[in-house]
Formats: C-alpha cells, sequence, structure tokens
C-alpha cells in the first residue's frame, strides 16, 4: 500500500485506501447539494433513490457517484416513510429483554417463524424490549406498520402505548384485548392434560418447577414479563389433581429464578434428595428448558428416569426430542405461532378481515415418563 508521511508522522491514504472520516463540522450534504453538483434537478436525484425506473442506467450512475463523493446518504427513511404512508416493517413488542429473544429456545423458535414470514413479504422487523420502554416512548416513536405483542402484561405502559398509535395490532401468547387479534394456545387446558396423564400412570406425589411472579401478594403488578401462560399451566396441572382427591400436602413447589437447565437443578435437588416416603415421583417443569435441568438433579440424585422419577416439559423445544431420555412434553408449535402472527399483521395491514387462529396444545409421550414404582 502506498502511503506518504508530513513531519508531524501521520499518514496520508492514497486513493487506494478506505476513505477518511468525514469531518462531523461540515455541513451535511442535502438532496440539493447533489442535484447542484451533477447538473441535474432536485427530482432526477429524488428518483435516482426511490424511483429509479424513470432515469436511464448512465443518469442514475452519475447522480449515486456525485452523491457518493459528496458523502451523501440518500433520503431520510423517516420523511420517506411519511411521504409513502408505510414503513416496511412490523415492531414486535417483548416482555422480555432482547438478550432473552436471542437465547431462550422457545422464544428463538417463535421469532424464527415470525421472521420467516415478514421476510417472504418483505417486511423488516423492529424488536423493542418493554422493560425498557418504561413509559412508551420507544413505541411512540418506532417507525412501523403494525405491532406484534409478544407475552405482554395489559397493564404495562407500553401496551397502552401501542394502542394509542391505531396501527394493526397483533398479540402472542398474551394479553387478550377485545377486538384483536389473538395467538396462543390453552395453557390452563394443557395443564389439565399433564396432570391427568401423570394420575393416570398412578402418580400421587408430584413436584412443580415454576417461574417467580411477577405480581405483588395483593395482585399488583411489578413490571416486566406477566407470566402468565406460565401460572395458567400450572393452576391447570394443580386444578386437575385437586379433582382426583391429591391433597396438597402431596405437591411440592419450587422456583426457579431463571429459564435455565441450571437453575432448574438447583432448584429441585433438595426436593430430589428427600427420602421416598416425601419426594415426587412425577415433576412437572413449566418449560422444557426447566425440564431439562430435572433431568440432570434426577441424574445427580440417583434418581433414574422413569424408572424412578417421571418427568413432564413444556413447548416441544429441538433439545427435548435429543435428550437422554427423550422428554415427554406438550408440544404448541412456537415455530408456526410466529408464522400465524406474521399473518395476522400482514393481512391486517392489507386492510383483511382476519380471525385468532385455533392453535392445539398436544401432549407428546417420549421415554422420560413411566408407571410409578412402589419404591421411587
Amino acid at each position: 500500500m502506498d502511503t506518504d508521511c508530513n513531519d508531524t508522522g501521520l499518514v496520508w491514504h492514497t486513493p487506494l485506501d478506505p476513505p477518511m472520516r468525514r469531518d462531523p463540522q461540515v455541513e451535511r450534504p442535502t438532496l440539493d447539494t447533489v442535484a447542484t453538483a451533477a447538473g441535474v434537478s432536485r427530482m432526477t436525484v429524488s428518483n435516482a433513490y426511490n424511483r429509479p425506473d424513470q432515469l436511464s442506467a448512465t443518469t442514475r450512475a452519475r447522480v449515486l457517484a456525485v452523491a457518493a463523493e459528496l458523502g451523501y446518504p440518500g433520503p431520510d427513511p423517516a420523511g420517506r416513510s411519511l411521504r409513502r404512508g408505510r414503513s416496511g416493517a412490523v415492531g414486535v413488542l417483548l416482555a422480555e429483554g432482547l438478550a432473552y429473544a436471542f437465547t431462550d429456545p422457545g422464544l428463538v423458535s417463535f421469532m424464527r417463524g415470525l421472521a420467516s414470514e415478514l421476510g417472504l413479504a418483505g417486511q423488516a422487523m423492529l424488536m423493542i424490549p418493554a422493560e425498557a420502554d418504561t413509559d412508551g416512548s420507544l413505541v411512540r416513536c418506532a417507525i412501523v406498520d403494525a405491532f406484534i405483542m409478544c407475552a405482554m402484561d395489559d397493564r404495562d405502559p407500553a401496551v397502552d402505548a401501542v394502542m394509542a398509535r391505531r396501527l394493526p395490532v397483533v398479540t402472542a401468547g398474551s394479553p387478550r384485548l377485545a377486538a384483536v387479534p389473538f395467538v396462543g394456545v390453552d395453557n390452563r387446558a394443557a395443564g389439565v392434560a399433564v396432570a391427568q396423564y401423570l394420575l393416570g400412570l398412578g402418580h400421587e406425589r408430584f413436584g412443580i418447577v415454576t417461574r417467580p411472579a411477577r405480581e405483588d401478594p395483593d395482585g399488583s403488578w411489578r413490571g416486566g414479563a406477566p407470566r402468565l401462560g406460565i401460572r395458567q399451566r400450572v393452576e391447570g396441572f394443580t386444578h386437575a389433581l385437586r379433582e382426583a382427591g391429591i391433597h396438597e400436602s402431596a405437591v411440592s413447589v419450587v422456583t426457579a429464578q431463571e429459564n435455565t437447565a441450571d437453575a432448574a437443578s438447583d432448584a429441585v435437588g433438595d426436593l430430589l434428595a428427600r427420602s421416598s416416603r416425601d419426594s415426587p415421583t412425577a415433576v412437572f417443569a413449566v418449560t422444557d428448558v426447566l425440564a431439562l435441568g430435572v433431568l440432570a438433579a434426577a441424574a445427580a440424585a440417583g434418581r433414574p428416569v422413569p424408572q424412578s422419577l417421571s418427568v413432564v416439559g413444556f413447548d416441544d423445544i429441538v433439545e427435548a426430542g435429543r435428550s437422554s431420555p427423550a422428554l415427554t412434553t406438550v408440544a404448541q408449535s412456537l415455530f408456526d405461532q410466529g408464522r400465524q402472527a406474521a399473518r395476522l399483521a400482514l393481512g391486517l395491514m392489507a386492510g383483511e378481515h382476519v380471525r385468532s387462529p385455533r392453535i392445539r396444545a398436544e401432549l407428546v409421550v417420549r421415554d422420560s415418563t413411566g408407571p410409578v414404582s412402589e419404591r421411587p
């Protein structure tokens, strides 16, 4: 690479090197600046970016070359969206932080379904973390054509901000809002089905691994993800046990502070180490990730699965079928739910009348569950 140095030791780059950063104090070039420099009209420069079919290839190339030389980045996206009346993006409001959307297998699957459908429609996706939007300002400033709200609490200020925008809205998981299309399963009914299945295997002592509630004892919401679906799974499960005559003393509930296998393993360790008379013979974990942690804890406690302990999860993530033993779980097609949510949003954006899809949760029986043993 050819370079020249001055007496200060600074290196002057030849035109073959990457361009130098522009001085921030220099006035930013505008569309009019480019038009003057290129000797064309303002409309010609605009067409070079927005309607290239209106120009010859030679003229467009010359205009773009002049723009690049001046450092003109192109028309302002916000202004262009306002003129067109469309941004080409859908806002996705998340109850959890952004990092959670890339680490939780269930949410990752949902987002993949969402992205695949939006991508086919030529739409971008703007992710908005509600936990960072305490006053709804991120929602109010989002340049989007529709919103998809994922596992939100209807008391969250961001939800009010979304509804105030009067744009097409779809909810996934929660909340259920009047006249708003919804995508999700009946978590309570799924919890009932898990309990009935385990009761049918003869189990009478149960453990539940859940997540912390986001509400104070008086019912007031503390902010963050509501985990309404998780609470409904537990409610359905315990309701079915009570209906079957299982006393509450035979049901132990432990809380994992995070939706990780390690957190679940830590939470359930003492429970599995109890004497055979007090220890559960079956454990229901409200997510597959937590259930995988229960499998690890059972191995560490010398409780073979399913001979000594049956374990059931929820979600049917990829890892559930690959675990050893393979995990019995509730499948709820999260990838398909993401696609459905996107289709609803796209339909609303097109002015169509849409209906909430009926999505069924299905119990998938694998190797982690079996009949109760006389000696757990």
